[in-house]
């Protein structure tokens, strides 16, 4: 990867990806075969990313009425070359960014975008694990602005170039950096609009894309932000974050805390609650340093006390990586739970309208492919059979509460659309017990 002559940047088995783009999908034949050459790179025609907007909500039921809060992700992925291309580039640098973690002596506190060293839950455990041992410590979660779009391009570009040892950018490497920060992209939305749902494997043909697409093309000019999406981008957004990373952490080690980041969000531990004010100082210092802010309206600060050996928690409710932690129990985030319920209730519907729709009768509807989705009778991919794995990985009775009445709950959803979609059909008939 150093410019100078053509080789295959990777060994490395890329990922076969399905999904509809300006471009045909890649099999794994195609893969395996591809021989990516820095000069071929270097003179690659990429093709715009295609954008959506990702929505998660967040109800606080401690107010009346509830408060609904959005937070909006701009998603935006590119096609099946560039998608190789991108992914053979990330592995060959992230060898360099893990050299880069040992000799800093960081690697245990960056958590996103790595492989192989583990997920959520076992970093979940850790944290909680550590306040169990501390008894007494303040732990204060962080959350860094609209992380991806806020990445300014001419330090994202030094901190690249630091890390490949060079003054210049390779021409290839240039080629991926200009197209990562002053990307091309199209709303996702608008060009269905216009084309349609796509009958193919491609969005459209060239002379389609010449006379349609082209004149949607929106062009990043500002100066900051990389699309997040890429197989790059992760990996970009932990470079650009190296110094911050190792600033915190030497400032909260040599106090007696601990830092983890993962992503753009941080959790800290401290000691003592009398370092709080000094750090939060710090912290949004080195922020700034480097063109970042710290959101204040998700920053959670809560107290952990040993009293008469029992583990207490006061101040915000402890929330990381999709659980929550009271000193007691640790459970799976309450929107978390209620938006599985919201998808398996959405599903059910839909899928006896369905049925009903395609005249087939209430006694021949079968269920399970809707069973394996949100049982615990499903594949080790669906949410429950997740939440029982970090159950028993978290040595946690109380998650598996949580989902005691999955099952019950999809009955009983069942039956309800059943008896909506087909009023005639007897309601002794409807046994809509999991089979």
């Amino acid at each position: 990867m150093n410019g100078t002559r053509p080789r295959r940047v990777t060994t490395r088995t890329l990922k076969v990806r399905s999904y509809v783009h300006f471009d045909d999908p890649l099999d794994e034949s195609a893969l395996a075969g591809l021989a990516l050459t820095t000069s071929g790179v270097a003179q690659h025609s990429f093709m715009p990313l295609l954008g959506y907007k990702k929505t998660t909500r967040k109800i606080d039921f401690d107010v009346f009425p509830p408060l609904v809060k959005e937070k909006e992700r701009e998603i935006k992925y590119a096609g099946h070359m560039d998608s190789a291309i991108y992914a053979a580039y990330a592995f060959a640098l992230s060898e360099k960014y893990e050299d880069a973690l040992v000799e800093m002596r960081i690697g245990h506190c960056v958590l996103a975008y790595r492989g192989g060293i583990g997920y959520n839950v076992p970093f979940a455990k850790s944290l909680f694990s550590e306040i169990r041992v501390r008894r007494d410590c303040l732990v204060i979660c962080l959350d860094v602005s609209r992380f991806f779009d806020t990445l300014r391009h001419s330090f994202l570009k030094a901190r690249l170039m630091q890390l490949l040892a060079c003054e210049r950018l390779p021409d290839d490497w240039h080629a991926i950096f200009r197209r990562l920060t002053t990307f091309e992209h199209v709303d996702a939305d608008d060009l269905k609009a216009r084309l349609g749902k796509p009958k193919g494997a491609r969005l459209c043909g060239i002379d389609t894309f010449r006379s349609v697409v082209r004149p949607m093309i929106q062009r990043n000019v500002s100066g900051y932000g990389i699309p997040q999406g890429t197989p790059l981008s992760g990996l970009l957004a932990n470079i650009y974050m190296m110094e911050f990373d190792a600033a915190l952490d030497k400032w909260l080690v040599e106090r007696g805390g601990s830092y983890r980041r993962y992503s753009d969000d941080i959790a800290v531990v401290l000691p003592i609650t009398t370092l709080e004010s000094e750090f939060m100082q710090f912290v949004y210092a080195q922020a700034a340093l480097i063109g970042l802010a710290i959101n204040d309206d998700k920053t959670c600060r809560t107290q952990f006390l040993d009293r008469d050996g029992k583990l207490t928690a006061s101040g915000d409710l402890l929330q990381y990586l999709g659980f929550t932690f009271d000193g007691a129990d640790i459970r799976i985030r309450a929107e978390s739970m209620k938006a599985f319920y919201a998808r398996m209730k959405t599903n059910i519907r839909r899928y006896v309208r369905a049925a009903k729709r395609k005249g087939i009768t209430s006694d021949s509807i079968r269920k399970r492919v809707l069973i394996g989705r949100f049982t615990h009778w499903g594949d080790n991919k669906n949410f429950v059979q997740y939440a029982f794995r970090a159950a028993d990985e978290l040595q946690s009775p109380a998650i598996r509460r949580q989902l005691r009445n999955h099952v019950g709950i999809f009955d009983r959803y069942w039956a309800q659309m059943i008896a909506k979609f087909y009023p005639t059909f007897a309601p002794a008939e409807a046994d809509s017990s999991v089979e």
